[in-house]
């Protein structure tokens, strides 16, 4: 008898999530895929944020706020960079009035917030009560609007060398570190 071995963790550890698969069988209405950075993210070399949401919000071109009911009362939720296949799904954006956008602004709670950099180090970013997101190219509200945006985060890659990182803190020891983002996302 012939020994087959089944690896149930494959599409885990894939560059892309299983969501993606629904994408390339699914209809043939796409929605906007629109692609979020933001200046200190990308400067610090971010690659993970959990945030615990409460509000969130489009800003439009002449700098004018537009909230949208998409978090209320959530757990944190994690944004993971492009590379890691992960995006947010939202159907509310759509329902902004006309016009176009350039950024997105995510309201915190101050706790259950944090950033993962891209050597694997943590940080609580639990002092910011904001984070703006600027769109790439900016997006148009329309009346022909796709039924649902994808949100995509630009944040910096994983290193390969963080999977060592416990392993060199055991022998080099843990060195505290002073907090990388501090004061750096304004509020």
């Amino acid at each position: 008898m012939k020994k087959n071995n089944f690896y149930p963790t494959i599409w885990s550890t894939a560059p892309y999530t299983p969501n993606v698969l629904a994408d390339w069988y699914g209809s043939e209405n796409k929605g906007a895929e629109l692609i979020l950075s933001n200046e200190a993210a990308t400067a610090y070399h971010v690659s993970e944020m959990t945030l615990n949401i409460t509000k969130f919000s489009a800003i439009d071109e002449q700098g004018k706020e537009h909230f949208i009911i998409d978090f209320p009362g959530q757990n944190p939720v994690t944004f993971k960079g492009i590379a890691s296949g992960s995006f947010i799904r939202s159907k509310s954006v759509l329902s902004l009035p006309k016009g176009k956008y350039t950024a997105f602004r995510f309201y915190m709670a101050q706790w259950g917030n944090q950033f993962i950099y891209q050597d694997g180090i943590e940080e609580s970013a639990n002092t910011f009560n904001r984070l703006d997101f600027n769109i790439e190219d900016g997006f148009a509200v329309e009346e022909n609007n796709a039924p649902e945006v994808k949100l995509w985060f630009d944040f910096a890659p994983y290193q390969w060398k963080r999977h060592f990182k416990p392993l060199t803190d055991l022998f080099i020891g843990s060195k505290s570190q002073k907090p990388r983002l501090a004061n750096s996302f304004g509020n």
